[in-house]
C-alpha cells in the first residue's frame, strides 16, 4: 500500500469516524444544532487560529522570532474551547494556538511564547490553561491528578488534555489512562492525530488499526472524530465533558486530522511527504468547509472575514512590537523565580554574577519557616522511625483535609513498611488512595493534585525504584513554580526508602540522593532518626514547596526513646551536631550517621575529639555549620552510602575548599560506596560503610 492511501482523508469515511460536514461544507447526518452565531463564532476562531499561523510564521522568516510550530489544518480545535465550561481546565502542548486563543488567551499572551519571552505569557490561574509543555505527552497524568483532585476537594471541574499522536507512544500516556480509568476522574483526552509524529508516519507509531480503540483496555470511552470538521469536534467533546462531568467517565478522542505545514520552522519542508498527498488533504481543510456551510445558510460576511484578520495582523504587528519593548525581567526576579523559598546558597550565586555584570546587587534570601517546638511538659513516648512518621503524616492528614497520600500498597496495606498504617481506615480511600503499580503515574498524577488544589504525598516503594518517574519530579514537579511564573507551587512531598544495611535485594538499597540534589527547585530530606523524621516531615507536610524525603530503611524498626507525641516541627535546612568535638569534623547523613558517632566515641579512648555534623538537609544543606566547624577543627571527613563520583561529598569538599581552604590542616577524606552498583542480599558486606574505613580516614586526616 503507498504512502497516499495509508494517510488518505478516505479515512473519514471509515463508519466509526464521526462526522457532521463533508469537505463541501454539507451536512452529512445528525449534530447538534448550533445556532448562526455559534456557527459564525466557531468560524471566526478557527480564523483567527488560521491567521496568527500565517503571521506568526512570517515573523519567525524575517528573524522577529526565533521558532515556531505551526497547527495550520487542526484549527478546529479552537472548539474544545466552545464545549468547556468556564470552570474546566485545559492541559496543553504546544500546538494549540487556536484553542488558546479561543479560550481567552490575548494575541501578545500567545505570542509570547514563540517570541521567547514566556514571562510576558499568560496566567494559567486566569485562563484556566497550563503554560505550554515542550515534553511529549507528560502533562497527561496532569490532567488525571487533577480532576482526582478536583473530584476530591468537591468541585465541578473537568480536566481536558490535548495531544498529539506521538504522544500515545509515551509511557506517560499509559499512566495517565490507566490511572484516569481506575479511579474514574473526571477528565478527557484529545488527541490530534495529524498522522505524522514530527516526520514518523501513524503506520510506525502504532501496529493497533486506531488511538481510540485503546481507550477500551482502559476502562473508558474511545472515539474517533474527523479532526478537521469543526462540529464534529464541538460534539464529541461536549458529550465527553458532560460523561465526565455527570459520570466521572474518562474519554478518549482520536481527532483525525492533517498538519498542512512542516513539525517546526526548525525542521524545513516536509520531504517525508509528497505534495500529492498535501493536495488531497487541503481539500478537507476546516475553514473551508464551515465558510462553504455559512455561505450555503447566508451566514458569511466576506467583509467582516477580511478586516478580522486584517484587524488580527494589526494586533500581532502591535503585539510583537510589545513584546520587543518589553522590559527584561531583573536578573534577581530571575533567580527568584527558581523557586518559591530563595535559600542562602542560591542568594551566593546570584550576588556573584550580578557583580559580575556590573549590576546592583539586592537581597532576595527568603527568611527560614518557624519551626513548632514540642511542648516542653508535653506527652513523650518511645517510637520506631516507623511509627514517628506515620504520627507525623497523621496530623497532617488530620489538619488539612486536602492532604491526600498515593502510591502502591498505601491504602489496606500500609505501605510495605507499615508507615502508612491505619490512614486509610481513619481518613478513607479517596485520602489514602492505593495506585496502579506505576511511580510515574503517582508523580504525574500529583503534579495535577497539586495545581488542583491537593497536597500530595507519594510514596515510592524503593528510591531505586523512582528513575521512572524522574522526567516528571524534574521537569514538572521541580520547574512548575518557575514555568508558571509563580502561578503555581507544588505543595507536594516524595516519600522514599533508601540506603543499604538491610540486606535488599537490586534497587532495593540505592542511594540517588545527589541525582534529586542536583535539580533546580526540589527540597531534599535526609534524616537518620525517629526525632528528626517526625519533624522534619512534618515541616515537608507544610511546606509549599515540593520536598523529596529519603528515610533510611535500616532505622525504620530501631525505637527511640521521648519521641514527642504532639505535632512539632525541625527547620529544614539545618543541621544538627550529633557530637560536639574539637579535631576532626565528619558530615553524614542517614545511615552513617549512627557509624560516625560510634567512631567518635570509640576514638575519645585515643584522645581524639570527632566533632560529628547530621546534615539532615542535603537541599539545601547548611553550610554554615559545616565551614564553622571546620574553621574550629581544620580538618575534614564526609561520609555517605552513595557512590563517591559525584556525590554530595564532593559537594561539600568543594565548597570547604572554595570558602575555608586556609582553614584545613590536611586535605579532606571521604568515606563512600564504590562507583559501583550496591552489593545486593548476602554480598551486601562488601558494600557498607564500616565504622573500620571511617576510622581510616579520621586518622589520615589526622596525619599532618
Amino acid at each position: 500500500m503507498s504512502k497516499i492511501e495509508t494517510l488518505h482523508p478516505q479515512i473519514f469515511d471509515q463508519p466509526d469516524v464521526r462526522r457532521v460536514l463533508n469537505k463541501d461544507g454539507e451536512f452529512l447526518g445528525e449534530g447538534t444544532e448550533l445556532s448562526g452565531d455559534t456557527l459564525v463564532a466557531l468560524f471566526e476562531a478557527m480564523l483567527t487560529g488560521r491567521v496568527f499561523n500565517e503571521e506568526a510564521q512570517r515573523f519567525q522568516r524575517i528573524g522577529r522570532i526565533p521558532g515556531y510550530y505551526s497547527c495550520a489544518g487542526q484549527e478546529a480545535q479552537a472548539a474544545i474551547a466552545f464545549a468547556l465550561e468556564p470552570q474546566d481546565w485545559v492541559f496543553s502542548a504546544y500546538r494549540e494556538q487556536a484553542l488558546r486563543l479561543a479560550r481567552g488567551v490575548t494575541v501578545q499572551e500567545e505570542l509570547a511564547y514563540f517570541a521567547g519571552k514566556p514571562h510576558g505569557g499568560w496566567n494559567p490561574r486566569e485562563r484556566r490553561i497550563t503554560p505550554v509543555n515542550a515534553t511529549i505527552g507528560t502533562h497527561l497524568p496532569h490532567a488525571t491528578g487533577y480532576g482526582y483532585a478536583s473530584r476530591m476537594l468537591g468541585r465541578d471541574e473537568v480536566a481536558l488534555a490535548v495531544f498529539g499522536d506521538g504522544a500515545t507512544s509515551e509511557v506517560d500516556f499509559h499512566a495517565a489512562l490507566n490511572c484516569a480509568g481506575v479511579w474514574k476522574t473526571p477528565t478527557v483526552f484529545f488527541c490530534q492525530n495529524n498522522l505524522y509524529a514530527q516526520s514518523t508516519p501513524f503506520a510506525q507509531q502504532t501496529a493497533a488499526e486506531t488511538l481510540a480503540q485503546r481507550a477500551a483496555a482502559y476502562g473508558m470511552v474511545g472515539v474517533r472524530v474527523d479532526g478537521m470538521d469543526v462540529l464534529a469536534v464541538h460534539d464529541v467533546v461536549q458529550d465527553a465533558v458532560a460523561r465526565a462531568r455527570q459520570d466521572g467517565m474518562a474519554t478518549l478522542i482520536e481527532a483525525i486530522c492533517y498538519r498542512y505545514e512542516s513539525h517546526s520552522s526548525y525542521d524545513g519542508a516536509p520531504v517525508y511527504r509528497t505534495r500529492e498527498e498535501e493536495e488531497i488533504w487541503r481539500e478537507y481543510d476546516p475553514l473551508l468547509r464551515v465558510e462553504r456551510l455559512l455561505k450555503a445558510r447566508d451566514l458569511y460576511d466576506e467583509d467582516r472575514a477580511t478586516e478580522l484578520g486584517e484587524t488580527l495582523k494589526a494586533a500581532m504587528a502591535e503585539a510583537l512590537d510589545a513584546l520587543d519593548a518589553l522590559a527584561m525581567p531583573s536578573r534577581a526576579s530571575l533567580y527568584r523565580s527558581a523557586q518559591q523559598s530563595v535559600p542562602q546558597r542560591l542568594e551566593e550565586q546570584y550576588v556573584e554574577a550580578a557583580q559580575l555584570a556590573g549590576e546592583s546587587v539586592e537581597a532576595i534570601a527568603t527568611p527560614p519557616v518557624s519551626v513548632v517546638a514540642p511542648p516542653a511538659d508535653g506527652e513523650r513516648a518511645a517510637m520506631t522511625m516507623v511509627q514517628a512518621l506515620n504520627a507525623a503524616l497523621n496530623d497532617a492528614m488530620a489538619a488539612r483535609p486536602e492532604t491526600v497520600i498515593l502510591g502502591e500498597d498505601v491504602g489496606r496495606e500500609g505501605g510495605i513498611f507499615r508507615v502508612t498504617e491505619g490512614l486509610y481506615e481513619r481518613h478513607g480511600a479517596e485520602r489514602v488512595l492505593d495506585t496502579p503499580l506505576c511511580e510515574l503515574g503517582i508523580i504525574g498524577s500529583a503534579v495535577g493534585m497539586a495545581i488542583g488544589g491537593a497536597r500530595p504525598v507519594c510514596e515510592i516503594e524503593f528510591a531505586g525504584f523512582g528513575f521512572t518517574a524522574f522526567d516528571q519530579t524534574l521537569f514538572h514537579v521541580a520547574r512548575y513554580f518557575w514555568r508558571s511564573n509563580g502561578a503555581f507551587t507544588m505543595p507536594l512531598v516524595i516519600r522514599m526508602p533508601a540506603g543499604g544495611n538491610h540486606g535488599g535485594l537490586e534497587g532495593h538499597s540505592d542511594s540517588p540522593e545527589a541525582f534529586y540534589a542536583h535539580i533546580p527547585g526540589l527540597t531534599v530530606v535526609y534524616p537518620s532518626n525517629a526525632y528528626d523524621a517526625k519533624g522534619l516531615l512534618a515541616a515537608a507536610l507544610e511546606s509549599d514547596e515540593p520536598v523529596v524525603f529519603f528515610e533510611p530503611i535500616a532505622q525504620y524498626f530501631k525505637k527511640a526513646k521521648a519521641i514527642p507525641v504532639d505535632h512539632y516541627t525541625i527547620e529544614i535546612g539545618r543541621a544538627a551536631v550529633v557530637k560536639e568535638g574539637a579535631d576532626v569534623t565528619v558530615v553524614t547523613y542517614g545511615n552513617p550517621v549512627h557509624s560516625c558517632i560510634a567512631v567518635a566515641q570509640a576514638m575519645e579512648g585515643e584522645g581524639v575529639s570527632l566533632e560529628v555534623i547530621d546534615l539532615r538537609t542535603l537541599k539545601p544543606w547548611d553550610e554554615e555549620q559545616v565551614l564553622a566547624s571546620v574553621r574550629k577543627t581544620g580538618r575534614l571527613v564526609v561520609v555517605h552510602e552513595a557512590v563517591r563520583s559525584g556525590g554530595l561529598g564532593a559537594e561539600i569538599v568543594a565548597t570547604v575548599a572554595e570558602k575555608a581552604a586556609d582553614w584545613l590542616e590536611t586535605p579532606p577524606k571521604r568515606v563512600t560506596h564504590a562507583d559501583r552498583v550496591w552489593d545486593v542480599a548476602l554480598l551486601e558486606p562488601f558494600s557498607v560503610i564500616t565504622e573500620a574505613a571511617i576510622a581510616t580516614a579520621v586518622r589520615e586526616v589526622l596525619q599532618p
